[in-house]
This record gives structure tokens, sequence and C-alpha cells, in this order.
């Protein structure tokens, strides 16, 4: 496995010779496998450049007709990911059938090893451990139907305590809501507990009541016998409503979006106890739900695919598991599987789950990226300004990016020249900042603290005096490039492909504290505008945003001493230990 994540293909060879011999002999070397399959049904390392390039050549051959050329030429196995995680898959549900053991003991090391290498409050989209937290969601739901009454306790367990504990990315809270729902669902007697864990929700981390709301208002959908149904029904609504109330407004969006949909679900199969016990609470949500601003947002959340068409049970196949809900949650498109691929390596429906979807409603959803209503991606005919002004002093060492086709070629040579940007460490961005002092300022606090490279709108700036009184001297030593604000998002976007982590210095709803906040080595602050802080079409780019602890009236610091505190953290936690 080791030697896979440098050899394009050893580990697909592997998995398929162990598939080979596993059809005779399943029993004799069951122990052995239990090491190598963990590591198979997680794998996915970060490749090299080279070894990627010729995966997507592999690709781009494989989906050619099969009347061209190169089609029918012998080829070399490709770097598949998919492909292991796929056939591990096939071989551990192949030993599943014939030792129940099996699955519980590899359910305990999946949960050994978060508890022991992927337990984090909070991690970045896309990252490794995003990706690795989701590989091990996907095959715990997998299993699930295979574990005992105990296994499936301690497994809801460890459920509610991550809910509790992490602020997890859609993909993998999503995958945890599911499975807890499937085994509240085939144990019913575990839903007592559950409304224990959703009180302390309340306490331990607010925003988890999400999860738990979300995971009542499915359990209210598939509980089959109608008395159940109704009983759920009105205890739900007894403990959602006064999350409607709340201070914090994602909790209270899905609060009051869970009662309009248990107040239909009651309309629907005639509960006629909660309809009239609850009528004075519905006519006021709807008051509230019927406001401008909440019409939008409560449109949204209905309109997504998790509230709006998933179906835990009618959607529980390996389609969904592997392709449609990473596909849905924006997981970078090379952790999708598809079902093409799970066929060929050996996955079809059995007696615990279906391969295909028998419907088409979840492939005809859009991701909640693209429709969230946020423009969290730049248009590609963006209107970009055209530079009057040519600055006639050469400076060799900085770029200037006057439109968005010159940024490949930009990323690609500044990752190459020391000169444009380190490989790693801190860029600061300041192009929304339109005062020269406080760039100026700026400038001489980044070449202080050894900032990597230092980003402002207009390289014109330099030459301005109010700069250079604040900067003393300082941009002839610091590494500053320009790059105007119309083109940010594309240059935002472009450095999180090359591995950066872009933080917005900004106040919002789920910004982290300054001093609880731990940067990444390859960390890119972007600061706002004097006056109206970072646009709103920005912050879905940001991985997280980061806002500094206040205790006086004036809810604001000047941008330069904004800047400066998050440059000293940055320095403190990397460069001065």
């Amino acid at each position: 496995m080791e030697l896979g994540e440098s050899m394009s293909g050893v580990c697909s060879l592997l998995m398929l010779t162990i598939q080979n011999i596993n059809q005779d002999h399943k029993l004799n070397f069951v122990d052995v496998l239990s090491e190598i399959l963990l590591e198979a049904l997680l794998y996915g390392p970060s490749h090299r450049r080279d070894l990627r390039a010729e995966n997507d050549t592999c690709t781009y051959i494989r989906s050619l007709e099969e009347d061209t050329v190169l089609n029918g030429i012998r080829r070399k196995p490709c770097i598949s990911d998919g492909e292991v995680r796929a056939r591990a898959l096939q071989i551990l549900l192949d030993l599943c059938s014939v030792r129940q053991d099996i699955p519980i003991q590899i359910v305990e090391m999946l949960l050994q090893k978060d508890k022991c290498q992927l337990q984090k409050a909070r991690y970045f989209s896309d990252s490794h451990h995003h990706r690795l937290k989701n590989r091990l969601m996907q095959v715990l739901l997998v299993l699930e139907p295979y574990l005992s009454y105990d296994a499936d306790l301690k497994l809801a367990s460890w459920l509610y305590e991550s809910l509790h504990k992490e602020n997890h990315q859609p993909s993998v809270r999503h995958q945890q809501e599911w499975l807890l729902v499937t085994i509240l669902f085939r144990h019913r007697k575990l839903i007592d507990d559950m409304w224990l864990k959703l009180k302390e929700a309340c306490e331990k981390r607010t925003g988890s009541l999400c999860s738990f709301t979300a995971v009542v208002m499915f359990l209210a959908q598939i509980l089959d016998d109608k008395l159940d149904k109704e009983n759920f029904v009105d205890k739900s609504m007894s403990e959602i409503f006064p999350f409607c109330m709340g201070q914090h407004f994602s909790v209270r969006l899905y609060a009051q979006v869970a009662l309009k949909k248990l107040w239909d679900l009651s309309r629907k199969h005639n509960f006629s106890k909660v309809l009239q016990k609850y009528q004075v609470m519905q006519s006021c949500l709807e008051v509230s739900l019927s406001q401008a601003n909440a019409v939008k947002n409560v449109h949204k959340l209905v309109n997504d695919f998790w509230f709006g068409v998933f179906h835990p049970v009618q959607h529980y196949t390996f389609e969904t598991i592997f392709y449609d809900l990473p596909r849905l949650s924006s997981i970078c498109s090379d952790e999708w599987i598809a079902v093409e691929t799970l066929k060929e390596c050996g996955l079809d429906s059995n007696n615990t789950i279906l391969l295909e979807n028998a419907d088409k409603s979840l492939k005809n959803c859009e991701s909640i990226s693209s429709n969230s209503g946020l423009s969290d991606q730049p248009e590609e005919d963006c209107v970009i300004e055209e530079m009057n002004n040519v600055q006639k002093k050469v400076i060799p060492w900085k770029y200037m990016l006057h439109d968005a086709d010159s940024l490949s070629v930009f990323s690609e040579t500044m990752l190459q020249d020391k000169k444009a940007v380190a490989q790693e460490g801190l860029i600061v961005i300041a192009s929304l900042i339109d005062r020269a002092p406080n760039l100026g300022g700026l400038c001489r606090t980044c070449e202080v603290f050894g900032v990597a490279q230092y980003v402002i709108g207009n390289l014109k700036y330099l030459e301005d005096k109010q700069f250079q009184n604040l900067s003393v001297s300082a941009e002839r030593w610091l590494n500053v490039i320009e790059v105007k604000s119309v083109l940010l998002p594309h240059y935002l976007l472009e450095m999180k492909r090359h591995g950066y982590i872009v933080i917005g210095a900004e106040q919002t709803s789920n910004s982290v504290k300054l001093n609880e906040f731990n940067f990444p080595k390859k960390s890119l602050v972007l600061l706002g505008n004097e006056k109206e802080g970072i646009p709103a079409n920005l912050l879905p780019i940001m991985d997280t945003c980061v806002e500094i602890p206040q205790l006086g009236v004036i809810r604001s610091l000047n941008v330069h001493v904004t800047g400066a505190m998050f440059i000293w953290e940055y320095s403190r936690q990397w460069s001065l230990r």
C-alpha cells in the first residue's frame, strides 16, 4: 500500500489479485487481510504532479470511443484511488457473507482510527483530512446493516460525540445524519436516548442542533406505523419549537423548516391530535416564514437536495453513497466513484444494499454550491478593467495581472520562481484596501515578519508618498505583486488549487476567534475594505473566516491593525516558535 503512493497502479493490482484469490479461499486469510483492507478502504494519497498527469491521460484514453486506434492498445494500470476503495469494499462484503464478526471488527478499527487520528474541531473542505472522514463514513454506511444491536449502540454513541464536538463539512455531516437515522430506524428503543442527546447539544455545540433537527425530520418521514409516527411527530414538534426563537440563525432556520415539514406530514396523514394541539404555533410560523428575508432562505433550504429530495431508505444505494452524495455536497470530482466503476470492481445489488437508485431525482439535482444562490464561482466572461497607465520603471521581481487569461501562466510561473512566491508561507492580500497609508503600514509589517508575498490592487501605490512614509522602504525587500479587485475570485480559486487555505479576516456567523485558530503553513489571508469589509460574493470562496475578539463598544479595528494582528499570530505559530 505504501508503494502505491508513489507508483501508479500498484494498489489497484494488489486489490485485483486479492479479489481473485478470495474467490476460492475466503476464510483462509481473513485475519491477515483486515489491516490491508482498512488501508485500502480509505486509500487516496496526494499524488505527485507527474502521476496525476499520467492518470489524467489514462482516463482520457479510456473515455475515447471504441473505434479509435488508442482504445485497443494495452494500457498500463492507472492511478485509480476510487477503484482501489471499491475493490476493497467488494472483498469486505464478500467476507461479511461468511463471517459475521468481520464487519464489527472493521467498524471498531475505523472508529479507533478516527479517535486517534481524525478528530478535529474544524477542518477544511477537500483537505486530506476531509477526504479521509468522508471515506470512513461511506464504509460505515455500507456496513451498518451487518452490525449487531451492541455494535449499533456503540456506533450511535460515537456519532453523538462526533456531532457534539466537531464542525463537519457537509458531506461528512450528511452521512452522519443518515447513519444515525438508519440506526434509530432499525432499533426504535434507541430513540429515547436521541432526545437526551438533542438536549445536550444545546450546551455542548449549538450548531449541532441542525443535524439533530434533520435526523428528527427524516425519522418522522420513514416511520411506518401510523400511531408511532403520530406520537413521534407530536414529540418532535414540542422539542423543536423552542429552537425557532433561538439566537443561532442556522438553528432557527432549520427548526422552522423542519416544523413546516412536520406540519405538512401531519395534514397528509390527518394526525388530528397534532393538528389541534399546534394550530396556534403553526399560525405564528406561517407569518414568520412569509417575511421577505425568510422566504428566500427557507426556499433555498427546502429546495436543497438534502431536505427536498433525499430519502434515507429509498436512496440507500452504492450510487448515492459513492457518487450522488459526494457530487451534491461539492466534494472534488476525483472522489466520485461512478456506477460503471463500481460494476467493474465487482460491486452489485445484494440483500442489504442496491447498486443504483430506482429514480433519477438525485441525479437531476444540482450541487449545494450551485443552487445556494451565492456566487462562489466567478463568471467566466466577467469584465476586466484595462490598465491605461503603464509603469515606466521595470521591476523584474514583481508580476502584474492585467486579465484573467494571464492567471494560468502566472500561477505556473510563480510556483516555479521563488521570487514570485514561496512554496509555503503566509500570503497577505490587500487588494480591497484603497488607502495608501494603510497599504504602506501593512507593507512594513509584512516585511518585518517575513511574509512570503504581499498582494495589492495596484503597483502604482508603491510610488505614493503616503505609502512610502509608512512603509519606510519595506517594498524594496518584500515580494509585492498586483492583483486587481475584479480578479480576486479567479486568483483565490487558483491559489486554492495550489494548496493554499483562504482565510477571510471578517466577522461572520460562523467565524472563528483568532486566538483559537490554528493557521496552516500555506495560509492566504484576505483583508477587507476599510468601510465595507469583504464583499458578499467573495465570502463563499473562503475556507474559513476568522475574527478578532473584542471587548469594547466599537466593533471594528483599523484594517492595518487587523492585518498586523493576523500576521503576528501566524508568525507566532510558525516563525517565532
